[in-house]
């Protein structure tokens, strides 16, 4: 039997009684009704009517049409049908029984089961309160006719025919059928009533605890795929049957890519085993689908079933490349402040003495007369005595803490400036050309001075890179980005270029690749270049030249603080 359907109803709420019936209890009501006027009473008129009792036969043939035309009413109001109307259909379906019942021969009717079923659908689509008004309508139509049928109550002719008086009971055993009928009446509605109200409240409390269970995976899967790191679960067997989204975006695979498939084939990790269901903790390298190299820290642990027993795995990991850049650029900071200290330390005991003994060179030159080879092996002291000077100048201005001061500064002018000074030190045999490409003003926040040394090392590098000559191209632009307009500047020169190799090492301290170079100039450009929260590339082939790239962003501004007041 089709139940009404219910609509999920709210934690905390009673369920409505009575519920609307859904179309599948509808239809199954008219089914039943159809079964009953089509199935029983069409062939009954057709009796009474060969036994010769036409108008009894009209009756019965017409009397159908009151429970078809319920049907009808139910099937098109549907979800609209309000209790109070479809309890008057119960108590019509009450009447159409009792009218058969009464035109069968009353008491001694063999249709007199049939009262049950207006009880019985009452109860199950009304409730008790429905079962009960049709179990009351039917007892009381039941007494009125006994009462009739034995003649206590006088009636018309038309309605005392149908009525069978010559095979009546005794007095005794109509009282006990007629009570029978009507306890058996009020005993069906209350309890089919009683386990059809149970069935509504238990099929309401399913659906809370559905929606329930609905919004609880729905919030774990919103916490899950929240979750700053990747997440995997395995079953026993190491088949992945969870990926979340932070999974897909740290190793580029999509969740339904993965499902089913082995562990090890998504995320291979280096062998390790818990003991004693202790979490592991591993760092590994990782490629991604895109080729890119990422470096990740993962934490694998069993997965335990309800007895204990293992039933997976769970890994969770994190993407560590940044953390790992940072980590590196700290200790790389945390050298260089103690490279600094010592620097102060050899700046204050060798720089002295190199003055003294410049200063007493310098005035030897001047007082006393000398050979040629010997004014030439003073020469020779001097010149060195100042690149010392210059060496441990530099060594300072790489590892001494430098303070970043921005203003706005035209890039393009300042780009042009160092040009033209380049310009006038180039000059006699291997020549260079200095061209700048700086056409516009090109605004931005930097620091001029330590900007002005940038250019100038990577331009002198240029130039030494061109032994026989060339071009050395200066440019500046400003490249639109997310952030606001970042700085573009570029040194290109058409020297003998370097290997991979010679790239990978050219910013570190003391890396020169020319003869008389300190090794502290590209140093001091990568130092200034990350104060400014910029970052150098480098492209170069050897024998094709050399193309230095600084890309600086515009600086972040913070946000404005506007304290409200309210009036007291």
């Amino acid at each position: 039997m089709a139940m009404p359907q219910m609509a999920p109803v709210p934690p905390g709420t009673p369920a409505p009684w009575p519920p609307r019936p859904g179309g599948p209890a509808l239809v199954w009501l008219a089914g039943l009704r159809a079964l009953v006027a089509v199935a029983l009473l069409a062939p009954l008129a057709a009796f009474t009517a060969g036994q010769g009792q036409l108008s009894q036969a009209a009756w019965l043939a017409v009397l159908p049409l009151a429970p078809l035309a319920n049907s009808a009413l139910g099937l098109l109001l549907g979800p609209r049908l309000s209790p109070r109307v479809l309890t008057l259909q119960f108590l019509a379906d009450a009447l159409v029984v009792l009218a058969v019942v009464w035109s069968t021969g009353g008491l001694l009717s063999a249709y007199t089961p049939l009262m049950l079923l207006p009880v019985l659908a009452a109860s199950v689509l009304g409730g008790r309160r429905a079962g009960m008004r049709a179990a009351a309508v039917l007892g009381t139509g039941v007494v009125v006719l006994s009462a009739v049928q034995y003649g206590w109550l006088p009636a018309p002719a038309a309605l005392r025919d149908p009525l069978q008086v010559a095979l009546l009971p005794p007095l005794p055993l109509a009282a006990y059928t007629l009570t029978a009928n009507v306890g058996g009446f009020v005993a069906t509605a209350l309890l089919v009533g009683h386990l059809s109200e149970s069935l509504s409240r238990t099929g309401a409390d399913l659906a809370r605890a559905t929606t329930s269970l609905a919004d609880l995976t729905t919030l774990s899967q919103r916490v899950i795929d929240s979750m700053t790191g990747g997440l995997i679960v395995t079953d026993a067997q190491g088949g992945v049957v969870l990926f979340n989204r932070t999974a897909e975006t740290i190793t580029g695979r999509r969740a339904e890519d993965v499902l089913g498939a082995l562990v090890d084939r998504v995320l291979p990790l280096p062998a390790g085993e818990s003991e004693g269901g202790i979490p592991v903790r591993l760092e590994c390298s990782f490629t991604r689908v895109d080729g890119s190299v990422i470096e990740l820290g993962a934490t694998v642990a069993p997965l335990l079933g309800g007895g204990g027993q293992r039933a997976g795995q769970l890994v969770t990991f994190q993407d560590l490349t940044l953390i790992k850049q940072r980590e590196a650029e700290r200790q790389r900071q945390e050298r260089l402040a103690a490279v600094g200290e010592m620097a102060a330390g050899i700046a204050h005991e060798i720089r002295n003495p190199l003055a003294s003994m410049s200063g007493s060179i310098q005035l030897l030159r001047h007082e006393l007369t000398l050979r040629d080879d010997q004014a030439t092996l003073l020469d020779i002291v001097m010149r060195e005595s100042q690149r010392l000077n210059d060496i441990i100048k530099n060594f300072l201005s790489y590892a001494g803490p430098q303070r970043v001061s921005r203003s706005r500064v035209d890039v393009a002018c300042l780009v042009t400036e160092v040009g033209a000074l380049l310009q006038q030190q180039a000059q006699g045999p291997g020549a260079v050309t200095i061209r700048v490409d700086a056409p516009a003003p090109v605004f931005h926040d930097v620091d001029e001075a330590q900007l002005r040394q940038v250019l100038w090392n990577l331009a002198t590098n240029g130039i030494k890179a061109m032994p026989e000559g060339g071009v050395l191209h200066l440019g500046v632009a400003a490249v639109p980005d997310s952030g606001g307009a970042s700085l573009q500047v570029s040194v290109r020169d058409e020297g003998v270029g370097m290997a991979p190799a010679d790239i990978e090492r050219m910013f570190q301290p003391f890396q020169s690749g020319f003869r008389q170079g300190s090794g502290l100039g590209l140093a001091i450009v990568r130092r200034i270049v990350t104060d400014h929260g910029g970052r150098v590339s480098v492209r170069s082939t050897p024998g094709a030249g050399t193309e230095v790239m600084v890309s600086l962003p515009a600086p972040a501004t913070r946000p404005q603080i506007v304290p409200i007041l309210r009036s007291a």
